[in-house]
């Protein structure tokens, strides 16, 4: 992933290890992130920790060395840093509490694919096999799509989507970048009506898990329900092919309304509150962000 983000552009990562006697003893990888021009740059600039920080036997000093010298190596740019777990970190939050991390209740959505298809799908609730019948009995077809030109295809339904919830994209050579490098560990699929794609998906995948990346799909096709057609036949092909969990991402703050997570919960996910940690270096221009992607996003 740091060859991934060094090659994409409005990305810059940093690695950062703790070494003794020549093995690893602890990673954190940070991608900095914006959105617009070089104007925004000073007001969009995130970095933010996925999965980590990473140490072994959760050590406490190693962890607060990661995240020192991660501190030092921030440029003035950055406006935020958010740490963003995919498991169970309650080990070192006081750690990164500690540190001036504040920890915001977050749900992470799973779901345990290791049982039958058939226990799966019994699993789903009603609403989501209706519209997966529906789907079938409309004739849409699933494929796991390699072709650049298909990959393309569902680039561009990503765009669509994110334009049509006025959400900011990272720029779209992530996608071109992950598959050249990551190969295996990514995976592009995609819904189609007759010729035509109605919906696209890309999944990162990692020994026995499977992690929802990016989703969009054509609103001209809703009533066939693309949607709900694809992730079930996704989390099919994660089941076929030995996977153990497929993490649904996230689900909002607890006590919150979500809609997203009301959905994801439709396919038999637990939820999980992980949290999320946030450290605000720069308060005036971390308001002022916020002001400037809405705006950005109305546009």
């Amino acid at each position: 992933m740091f060859e991934v983000y060094e090659k994409t552009e409005n990305c810059k990562p940093i690695v950062i290890s703790v070494e003794k006697h020549g093995r690893i003893k602890g990673i954190l990888v940070a991608v900095i992130q914006w959105n617009g021009n070089i104007l925004m740059r000073p007001f969009t600039s995130r970095s933010i920790i996925i999965g980590g920080p990473l140490a072994v036997n959760n050590d406490e000093r190693i962890i607060q060395g990661l995240m020192s010298e991660y501190k030092k190596r921030l440029p003035y740019s950055v406006v935020y840093s958010e740490i963003r777990p995919i498991y169970d970190m309650s080990a070192i939050s006081l750690v990164l509490q500690r540190l001036g991390f504040n920890r915001i209740g977050h749900y992470n959505l799973m779901l345990d694919i290791r049982p039958n298809k058939q226990h799966l799908y019994d699993n789903l609730h009603k609403e989501r096999q209706r519209n997966i019948h529906q789907a079938e009995k409309a004739g849409l077809v699933f494929k796991e799509v390699t072709d650049k030109a298909e990959v393309f295809r569902i680039i561009r339904l990503i765009e669509l989507t994110y334009k049509r919830k006025r959400v900011p994209l990272t720029d779209t050579g992530i996608f071109y970048n992950t598959k050249s490098i990551l190969k295996e560990n990514v995976h592009f699929f995609a819904a189609y009506k007759e010729n035509q794609m109605v919906a696209g998906q890309v999944r990162l995948c990692y020994k026995g898990l499977v992690y929802a990346w990016y989703a969009g799909s054509d609103e001209r096709y809703f009533k066939l329900r693309p949607n709900d057609f694809l992730m079930w036949n996704v989390i099919c092909w994660a089941h076929d092919n030995g996977y153990k969990v497929f993490d649904f991402g996230g689900g909002g703050q607890p006590g919150k309304a979500y809609g997203v997570r009301d959905y994801k919960l439709k396919y038999g996910c637990k939820m999980y509150d992980y949290g999320r940690y946030q450290l605000i270096h720069r308060p005036l221009a971390y308001h002022l962000g916020k002001l400037a992607i809405g705006m950005m996003v109305k546009n």
